[in-house]
């Protein structure tokens, strides 16, 4: 009988010679787990890598796919949200609605994508979009509206603000899930033979969820209560019918507003 080490092995000697990266933020770390020699980069950096060659598989923001169909979805894994997602939030010091100039994190592809897409269909107004560092504090910034992604949205202080979860309004807008990124291949050989290799890497990672938010709690600066609840109820990571049809949904929306 072959060890589970020893499986593992094997599936990473078929990896020989390709590339992978995940972006450096808790909720990729169940696709991930058992995985070594990984490039870590915020998504729009992660996505130029892609763009390059640097990189032969990626887990990529949704919007990749959406400005590029042609690019080879895995199908292995997904980070997605049926809302809200806690971690794609919007601080303003007015009503969303009210905004006249909005901030977006320039190290999100999709989110400010989303953000567009939710300020033409949802709120229904044309505010000025301008971009901000994953570092930026919402409670100090000259504008109105301030998008934040990943770990910095978790951690951000909320004092006298209006915090808007976007997969919420998302789903409030289309009654779908949304999809944020997957695991995506330079090509379909390279789809192939990574595939089996990031099924299992999830299955690890998904049993290992309440170790990982033991072990990044204090990295994080969040209860591990918060993350084992953030990584089981607000992330889903199958990349299924309805988060399919959401990717379209999106894709659509983002094509009509000349966004791709």
């Amino acid at each position: 009988m072959i060890s589970a080490k020893a499986k593992v092995w094997v599936m990473l000697r078929g990896m020989d010679g390709i590339t992978i990266g995940t972006v450096p933020y808790l909720n990729a770390l169940p696709l991930t787990a058992g995985l070594t020699d990984l490039v870590r980069a915020v998504p729009g950096k992660l996505a130029s890598m892609f763009r390059d060659g640097s990189l032969d598989v990626a887990l990529l923001p949704i919007f990749e796919w959406v400005r590029d169909p042609s690019r080879h979805i895995v199908g292995s894994g997904a980070i997605c949200s049926p809302g809200p997602v806690d971690s794609v939030l919007l601080f303003s010091r007015v009503a969303p609605a009210g905004a006249r100039k909005v901030l977006l994190d320039r190290s999100s592809l999709t989110s400010a994508a989303l953000v567009r897409v939710l300020y033409a269909e949802h709120f229904r107004t044309s505010p000025e979009f301008a971009s901000c560092s994953s570092e930026t504090d919402p409670r100090e910034i000259d504008a109105d509206a301030c998008l934040l992604i990943g770990d910095p949205a978790l951690k951000a202080r909320r004092d006298d603000l209006i915090v808007t979860d976007l997969a919420t309004v998302w789903r409030d807008l289309t009654g779908l899930p949304f999809c944020f990124a997957a695991w995506l291949a330079k090509d379909e050989e390279t789809a192939r033979r990574s595939r089996e290799t990031l099924r299992a890497a999830r299955i690890r990672g998904l049993a290992d969820r309440r170790r990982l938010a033991e072990r990044e709690a204090s990295l994080v600066g969040l209860p591990a209560d918060t993350l084992h609840r953030y990584l089981t109820e607000r992330i889903t990571y199958d990349l299924g019918p309805r988060e399919r049809a959401a990717a379209s949904r999106f894709a659509n929306s983002c094509r009509s507003l000349g966004l791709a």
